[in-house]
């Protein structure tokens, strides 16, 4: 059930609700007000009631006058542009970990990203608490030097350099190039068996990753714990929640930043192939 309800009150009988579904599943005949003719192909993208320019449109429970109002409140194009190109990749950490509500409050917003075929399904495995983020780093090193010393020393692909490496200087220098001690792990999964998972957690942790540059929150893409989760130590994704059925899409480092930037870098201009017509 979508549980569509309309207020008639508020209703202006405009026809942007019925002109920007995407499934085309709304009518509005002359005369009446809108309706949902075939909730099977609703997509849930709660479209209609983010158009609607009076909030008459109710949806899957949502009541729009609870969402937030979007004519004063985006960022200009010079504070997205700060943003995006102000974003440095943290490795340096403060210990202290970040508040339950602020973890929870940045994952609930980052969820908001969008997925394929509006599937919805990333799940967000974070570790809440230092001490947990100290138990995993333990477990992983702790499981890296029995793989290591199983491993064929002529052996030298990227993956098994990086495993060999990382924990020599985990355990004779005491330096933690896989987690850079941060007090959080941040991972992200989806279902196998919907359209785009892995692109979907991509999604998910690039809106992540500029939402918590906005909020004073330090990141870093953990390619290293994400080779760890796929090629080395499998087994403790199911330590850590993951369902079997999920799919790996990257995991990210993040917590308070010891370091500060105080301006933005010059990269090299990007590539662009650039159309003006197809002959």
């Amino acid at each position: 059930m979508i549980d569509f309800k309309l207020n008639e009150e508020r209703c202006i009988k405009c026809g942007k609700c019925i002109a920007d579904c995407p499934p085309k599943c709304m009518v509005m005949e002359e005369g009446s007000f809108p309706s949902i003719t075939d909730e099977a192909k609703c997509k849930r993208c709660q479209h209609c009631l983010a158009v609607c320019p009076t909030a008459a449109i109710s949806i899957l429970g949502a009541d729009p006058d609870l969402s937030m109002d979007l004519e004063h409140e985006l960022p200009t194009a010079h504070s997205m542009e700060t943003l995006i190109k102000g974003r440095r990749s943290i490795r340096k950490y403060k210990s202290k970990a970040l508040s339950t509500e602020k973890i929870k409050k940045m994952l609930e917003i980052s969820w908001h990203a969008p997925t394929g075929t509006n599937a919805q399904g990333v799940l967000f495995t974070a570790t809440m608490t230092s001490e947990a983020t100290e138990d995993l780093r333990r477990m992983t090193y702790s499981r890296l030097g029995e793989v290591v010393a199983e491993m064929d020393p002529e052996k030298n692909d990227l993956v098994s350099t990086y495993m060999r490496n990382s924990h020599k200087a985990y355990t004779e220098h005491g330096l933690d190039i896989i987690f850079k001690d941060a007090p959080h792990i941040l991972i992200a999964s989806a279902p196998k068996d919907i359209p785009l998972p892995k692109e979907d957690c991509i999604i998910a942790l690039t809106s992540f990753e500029l939402l918590a540059q906005s909020m004073g929150v330090g990141t870093v893409w953990n390619g290293i714990f994400t080779w760890c989760l796929e090629e080395v130590l499998p087994e403790l994704t199911r330590k850590l929640g993951i369902p079997e059925n999920h799919a790996l899409g990257y995991c990210m480092t993040f917590g308070a930043p010891a370091v500060k930037y105080q301006r933005t870098v010059q990269r090299t201009p990007g590539e662009m192939n650039l159309l003006s017509s197809l002959k």
